[in-house]
C-alpha cells in the first residue's frame, strides 16, 4: 500500500459520520485528536492482505473507498470468504485487535481500495483522552455480528435468488454498474456458490449483450458529438 500524504476532508467527515451514527462525543478536542491517530492508505497494485491470520491483529482500517474482506484458507476449497466491508465501514477481526488473540482469518483490501488506519496504540490514546469512546467503541463492536448473520441469510435462499438479493445488498458489486474491483470468485466463495455456477446464472441474469446495450447509447452520443466538434 502506499501511504496518503495527504488526506481529503471528506475521507475525515465519512469516519466522523460513521462514529456519529454510534455515539456523538461533543468535546471539541475529540475530533483533531482522532485525527492525529489516523493514517491514509491507497491499494494501488491489485489486491492488498492487511493481515495473515494465526498472526494477531494490530490494526483496524476504515474504508473511505473500496471493499475490504475476510476469509479463510480451506484446503481443498482454497479461499472461503466469510465478511464483507464496504465504503463507510470499519473493517476490523475484533478478538485479535481488542483481546490481542491470534487471528482465525486473513485480510484482504480489494484493488484501490483507500483506507483509513487505526492502530492499538492510537485507539488507547483516545481512550485515555476521552472515557467516553469506550461506549462508543463497544456500540461499534456490538453490530459487526451483523455482517455474518446477513451472509447465513443469503444462504438460506437458493443459489439464483443469493446472486439477486446480493447485488441489491451490494450494488457497487453489480455486473451493470461494478465501482469496486472485487473478484468473482470472491464473490462466488461469499456466496458458497462455485465458480463455474457462479457464471452461468450471472450470464443468465445479467447477460453481457443487455450490458452492452445499457451502455451503447453514451457512446454513441458521445461519438456524435466528438464528430460534431
Amino acid at each position: 500500500m502506499i501511504r496518503k500524504h495527504h488526506i481529503s476532508a471528506a475521507s475525515y467527515q465519512q469516519i466522523f459520520d460513521y462514529l456519529a451514527s454510534f455515539q456523538v462525543i461533543e468535546d471539541p478536542d475529540f475530533h483533531p485528536q482522532f485525527i492525529g491517530i489516523l493514517s491514509g492508505y491507497w491499494c494501488n497494485e491489485g489486491e492488498e492482505k492487511l493481515h495473515q491470520e494465526r498472526e494477531v491483529c494490530a490494526k483496524a482500517w476504515f474504508i473511505t473507498k473500496g471493499m475490504i474482506y475476510l476469509y479463510f484458507t480451506d484446503v481443498d476449497k482454497g479461499e472461503v470468504v466469510l465478511t464483507l466491508f464496504r465504503s463507510g465501514e470499519l473493517a476490523i477481526i475484533p478478538d485479535s485487535f481488542m483481546n490481542g488473540k491470534p487471528a482465525t482469518c486473513n485480510m484482504m483490501a480489494c484493488a484501490d481500495t483507500e483506507v483509513l488506519e487505526i492502530s492499538k496504540a492510537g485507539r488507547k490514546l483516545i481512550h485515555q483522552l476521552f472515557p467516553q469512546s469506550l461506549a462508543l467503541e463497544n456500540a461499534i463492536l456490538a453490530q459487526i455480528p451483523e455482517k455474518g448473520r446477513e451472509r447465513e441469510a443469503l444462504l438460506c435462499l437458493d443459489a439464483e435468488e443469493r446472486l439477486t438479493r446480493f447485488f441489491e445488498l451490494y450494488p457497487e458489486l453489480h455486473p451493470y454498474h461494478k465501482t469496486v474491483k472485487m473478484l468473482d470468485k470472491h464473490i462466488a466463495s461469499y456466496l458458497h456458490i462455485d465458480k463455474s455456477h457462479y457464471s452461468k446464472y450471472k450470464n443468465q441474469q445479467y447477460p453481457k449483450k443487455a450490458w452492452k446495450s445499457w451502455h451503447m447509447p453514451f457512446f454513441k452520443v458521445t461519438t456524435r458529438c466528438t464528430l460534431a466538434l
